[in-house]
């Protein structure tokens, strides 16, 4: 009978799935809560070294691999169309951005940078704090990708009504490109590098700084604001702040890192974030793009607004963020979770 007992325990009563571990919180097979929570994905913060001048170490070492580092690629293929001309292909050194008849090779390029950061977030996190990337990126005992394929979903059903509506009333902010094979050039790029790089940028704003502000801020208010702050003036070395209105786009970016760090904070995990992120990048370097952009692309369309009002703008954005907070606490159950629990 205690047999008994002790195997129908390991049996997931959600799904019926077989649960590997005695002590995991998630089923691994539905992601579902098998048990009361004791730890939250803050507490992961206090998982292997964490001495004040590792977690400084590993930022400086970071951004430095991440920004200097990562951009080798790009400048020496910059450095290679200075001595002589390629396809037709020519850069500036002091843009470092690649023109010629298609924006592929340059859109692929200032994506290594990702990747390359990415593998040292990886590796530094491991040399340096002893710890393990899933506990920096969420409480569950698996990253839940099906979180991210419906956050980005739902980003892209959100983003898509209101371009409709614009085509079919006034298109006067809106011109369209054309350039359809570079487009699905760069589309190809894009599936295959956006998600590492929205992955990076989440992994270590919204899992790396928010666990390590935890460790000397009690209030989470608190960390969301200086996180979001950080993720806010980082911003500031793209052009498009100086291009449309630094205040606007200031607030903008700060409102989108609040957004992203409460739905991780209440959610567990990055996993969400990342789905919104990813298809927030996408949007921008396929559908709706900017003149001026970080990494130009071949948008199907270009907005041709110069400036962004600030009201407008953030009315917009937390009407969305409003929208996106409703429907991932009735999809994910939170109300239940701080019923349950009594707290998210």
């Amino acid at each position: 009978m205690g047999q008994t007992m002790r195997e129908t325990s390991k049996i997931c009563l959600n799904c019926g799935g077989w649960i590997s571990s005695s002590i995991a919180f998630y089923c691994q097979n539905c992601g579902k809560c098998i048990k009361p929570k004791t730890k939250s994905f803050l507490d992961n913060s206090s998982i292997g070294k964490n001495n004040w001048w590792i977690w400084l170490v590993f930022t400086v070492i970071f951004i430095v691999v991440w920004q200097v580092v990562g951009s080798l690629p790009l400048v020496g293929f910059c450095g290679i169309l200075k001595i002589g001309t390629l396809a037709g292909y020519s850069c500036s050194l002091d843009e470092l951005v690649i023109t010629g008849a298609s924006k592929a090779p340059n859109f692929l390029l200032m994506h290594t940078t990702f990747v390359i950061g990415a593998a040292s977030f990886y590796f530094f996190l491991k040399i340096l704090h002893k710890k393990n990337l899933l506990k920096v990126l969420t409480e569950r005992i698996r990253f839940d990708y099906k979180r991210s394929l419906f956050s980005l979903s739902i980003f892209f059903l959100f983003a898509v009504i209101p371009l409709t509506a614009t085509l079919l009333t006034d298109s006067s902010g809106l011109k369209l490109r054309g350039d359809i094979p570079d487009l699905l050039l760069i589309t190809l790029i894009a599936l295959i590098f956006v998600p590492i790089q929205a992955s990076l940028e989440e992994a270590f704003f919204r899992g790396y700084l928010l666990q390590g502000f935890s460790l000397l801020f009690k209030s989470r208010v608190l960390i969301l604001i200086i996180t979001s702050s950080l993720f806010a003036f980082l911003h500031l070395m793209n052009p498009e702040p100086w291009s449309y209105g630094v205040g606007t786009y200031l607030i903008s970016v700060f409102m989108v890192g609040m957004f992203m760090g409460l739905i991780t904070l209440v959610d567990g995990g990055i996993e969400l974030a990342v789905g919104i992120h990813i298809a927030n990048n996408l949007w921008v370097h396929l559908i709706v793009g900017l003149e001026d952009s970080v990494i130009p692309s071949s948008s199907l369309f270009i907005s041709t607004n110069q400036n962004l009002d600030m009201l407008p703008t953030i009315i917009f954005s937390m009407s969305q963020y409003a929208l996106l907070t409703i429907v991932f606490a009735f999809r994910y159950k939170w109300f239940h979770k701080l019923k349950k629990y009594g707290t998210l």
